[in-house]
């Protein structure tokens, strides 16, 4: 008899800190008590909801929502919601006030195993006054914490989440951020972002191989690489509260590094590459120009019995090409600016020894540009000045320091191209050698992405058809690299118009580069390692 009248109960328990357990309120004591209170009671328990870990500060907890719905289903008849402490459930009175209305607009009552108060005037009262106490207990607790993090942030101390290219420590024997393994693909991605070489997400996309990842090791979304960029906490700077702190902990960029990526950042636009209107079955189409200008394109034309794909000039009579038939021409185009190994050898040496003489160049090119960047920060300051004493207007003063940020943007780009030591020729020319020695057979094979990435590295300006053979105007640097080393071969007489000068000696061939074609070799060598790298399964040299 005495089960019919049983009101079906269930329980919640909820612990969020170790402090708590330490206190008496574990889990499992929260749970024993509840226990206890449903069998003094007569209540059956029909289920018991645990929350492990989780605030009460607001009412967005997993296993409190499983308990609204459990009690709200009309199904699982549940009477009372029995919790060890009111605060268990809520510490924020707002939130109390809300859950307590679902539960009541279902016929369901709460009811504490430490704290009791009566469904009357009073004992309502009495609830609100510890529900109220509860959420005071809170805010107190967030005053101490966010006053406590203030000061830590005025001591120079990080003591949140560590962002990324850090790790969260204790430095004697207070809490704050130290660099760990990731730092320096922090430091590696701010530098090529301050080149103003690449667009900024292709640096994500290019370094993700090299450890942009997240911690499950996928590639960095755009929100988050970009809020990487523009986060000073890299060169050692706390914005927390409306101020601003300089962090004790080690920064991994300076200051004038991260102020050249915000220039970067805010006046560059998003550039769209010269391939991204091509289709993937043509992958020649508008690179290869008419002599009056107009692109080729491609299409499937329908036979008999299949498509068959055709290049073709919109327009023009008599300029349709089979598909296969006119890249197997654009292969053999390519492939007569192919390197033997005799070549790549001779080519080794010529850029070993043009740019140890660069390195010492580059070295004196330094200090000249940061005597500019000196020299325009100072004007930047001047015109200020002026602009204050009323010497020279708003309208001025805009212009002036518009054209002064360009100046500095360009300045800092050149400073952060020049290498910091010698580039290993030995190793790009490793990396790219199946390339070099057969350009054709490596497009050939190559996807959709790659291919048009390579034909424009291979000639910027694309290519003309003319009667029927290829032309074109520009070429990469490394194309001209058998132009160079033939006519040497078999004479000693320089050819006229080319920048280089070579000497026999025992029949051994030196060539000597000038600084400014060596260096040009080097950057389109790079670049096309780059691009290899971003498309195919291996690792570019370090």
């Amino acid at each position: 008899m005495e089960s019919k009248t049983q009101k079906r109960a269930a329980i919640y328990v909820r612990v969020s800190t170790k402090e708590q357990a330490d206190e008496g309120g574990s889990l499992a004591t929260q749970e024993k008590l509840c226990k206890e209170y449903a069998l003094k009671n007569c209540y059956e328990v029909a289920e018991i909801f645990i929350e492990q870990g989780e605030s009460a500060k607001n009412a967005d907890r997993t296993q409190l929502k499983r308990l609204l719905d459990y009690c709200t289903n009309k199904k699982n008849a549940i009477q009372v919601v029995i919790a060890y402490k009111i605060d268990r459930v809520a510490r924020n009175i707002d939130d109390y006030r809300q859950i307590r209305l679902i539960l009541n607009r279902y016929g369901v009552e709460l009811k504490s195993t430490s704290e009791y108060f009566e469904d009357t005037p009073a004992g309502r009262f009495m609830e609100n006054i510890i529900a109220n106490v509860a959420q005071f207990d809170n805010d107190v607790r967030t005053e101490r914490s966010v006053n406590g993090s203030r000061d830590a942030m005025r001591e120079g101390r990080y003591v949140w989440v560590a962002p990324f290219g850090y790790s969260n420590a204790e430095v004697v024997g207070k809490s704050t951020i130290v660099q760990n393994e990731k730092a320096h693909i922090i430091q590696k991605v701010f530098e090529e972002v301050a080149k103003d070489q690449y667009p900024v997400d292709t640096i994500r996309q290019r370094l993700f191989p090299e450890g942009l990842t997240t911690r499950t090791g996928k590639i960095l979304t755009k929100s988050h690489y970009y809020k990487l960029l523009n986060n000073e906490i890299y060169s050692g700077w706390i914005i927390k509260f409306g101020e601003r702190h300089k962090g004790t902990f080690e920064p991994i960029i300076s200051d004038e590094l991260f102020e050249q990526v915000q220039r970067i950042l805010k006046r560059r636009s998003h550039r769209t590459g010269a391939y991204q209107r091509e289709n993937p079955d043509f992958p020649l189409r508008r690179f290869v120009n008419h002599p009056n200008g107009t692109k080729i394109t491609g299409s499937w034309a329908k036979g008999r019995h299949k498509k068959y794909a055709y290049y073709r000039f919109i327009g023009i009579p008599g300029t349709d090409y089979k598909k296969d038939t006119f890249e197997d021409a654009y292969l053999s185009f390519v492939n007569r600016y192919a390197l033997n190994s005799k070549h790549i050898s001779y080519l080794r040496k010529a850029l070993k020894e043009a740019l140890d003489v660069a390195c010492e160049k580059n070295l004196k090119e330094v200090e000249k540009l940061k005597a500019v960047i000196q020299q325009l920060n100072d004007q930047q300051t001047a015109l200020i000045e002026k602009n204050a004493k009323g010497v020279i207007s708003d309208s001025i003063l805009r212009r002036q320091l518009e054209q002064n940020e360009y100046n500095l943007t360009k300045a800092h780009a050149d400073l952060y191209t020049l290498p910091d030591k010698p580039e290993d020729i030995g190793e790009l020319l490793d990396f790219t050698k199946e390339y070099l020695e057969n350009p054709g057979n490596t497009w050939a094979k190559a996807s959709f992405p790659l291919q048009v990435k390579l034909q424009w590295f291979e000639f910027p300006s694309g290519i003309t058809l003319v009667n029927d053979e290829f032309r074109t105007g520009e070429i990469a640097s490394i194309f001209k690299v058998k132009d160079l080393f033939l006519p040497s071969l078999s004479s000693t007489v320089p050819v006229r118009g080319h920048d280089y000068e070579h000497t026999r000696n025992n029949k051994r061939i030196l060539f000597h580069l000038s600084l400014e074609t060596a260096e040009q070799l080097r950057k389109d060598l790079t670049r096309l390692a780059h691009i290899l790298k971003d498309n195919l399964p291996r690792n570019l040299p370090h």
